[in-house]
């Protein structure tokens, strides 16, 4: 059995579904989240370090802030404190998507204060959310663990553009309300199949009749478990399929002047899945 636990000096113990792992905390101005690591390389460090993130609605980028940064080492199982309290935040060891400072020295990744423009770099230029800046300074730690290899490897930093590229700079543009295209005329559909849509649809419903703190917690770690998976998904993919594919066409590109005199003329030894592997990012 799954338990809420709610402060106070009449406590109440409220059933969870089995789908979390552990307990949920709340007060009402505080709410605490414990929930998995998801990280299978990750060591576990005593005592668990505490990361702040705002109550209320929740978007993708928190979320999955909340849950990349809990692969890290530094980070790893730490517990998740969602407050707008200053002096709560003040005393955490890193705060996302709150708190108006953006300051990685101190682990302060918000991306709401005046003058903000922090972009990724390596000619992308979208301002990021706190999902970007989560990534932009422990992306590779990340990558790294799940390709086995160091920080500095090439095909670490590979990954680690070819994922923001195709995954996180859409997160990032979403929050911030930047538009793909550079034109003021009317969508032709409606896309709300993106992940960043489907996690805001994760939020608590007007129409249900238990608003509490425990239930919108019990709902942040469904958003943080969704939007991690399908970033353990993208990076599993590049690591597993669009590596290996590009490997292949830089070896079909250097051997093009014995297909052909001219270079224009590549052979891809094996097949077009290859090209399509690539063509996914």
């Amino acid at each position: 059995m799954w338990a809420i636990t709610r402060g106070g000096f009449n406590q109440k113990i409220f059933n969870l579904p089995k789908t979390l792992s552990r307990p949920l905390m709340a007060t009402s101005n505080l709410i605490r989240v414990s929930s998995p690591s998801y990280s299978t390389s990750s060591p576990n460090h005593a005592p668990f370090k505490r990361v702040g993130t705002h109550n209320g609605s929740f978007h993708c980028d928190e979320a999955l802030g909340c849950f990349m940064i809990r692969l890290t080492d530094k980070f790893s199982n730490s517990e998740i404190i969602r407050t707008r309290d200053p002096k709560v935040l003040e005393g955490l060891d890193a705060v996302l998507d709150v708190g108006g400072v953006y300051d990685p020295n101190h682990d302060r990744y918000d991306h709401h204060q005046k003058g903000f423009e922090e972009v990724f770099g390596h000619g992308f230029n979208t301002k990021l959310s706190s999902a970007g800046l989560v990534y932009k300074h422990f992306g590779k730690e990340i990558i790294a663990k799940e390709l086995q290899l160091g920080e500095d490897h090439p095909d670490v930093h590979r990954l680690f553009l070819a994922i923001y590229k195709s995954f996180m700079e859409a997160i990032d543009a979403i929050d911030n309300g930047i538009n793909q295209f550079d034109t003021d005329k009317p969508p032709k559909y409606v896309n709300n199949t993106h992940i960043s849509s489907r996690v805001g649809r994760l939020n608590l419903d007007w129409t249900d009749p238990d608003q509490s703190p425990e239930k919108e917690n019990e709902a942040f770690q469904r958003a943080m478990a969704l939007a991690g998976s399908e970033f353990l998904e993208s990076v599993r993919f590049h690591a597993r399929s669009w590596l290996p594919a590009r490997s292949i066409v830089m070896e079909c590109i250097a051997e093009r002047f014995d297909i052909d005199p001219s270079g224009e003329i590549m052979v891809l030894k094996s097949g077009s899945f290859t090209y399509l592997s690539l063509r996914r990012s």
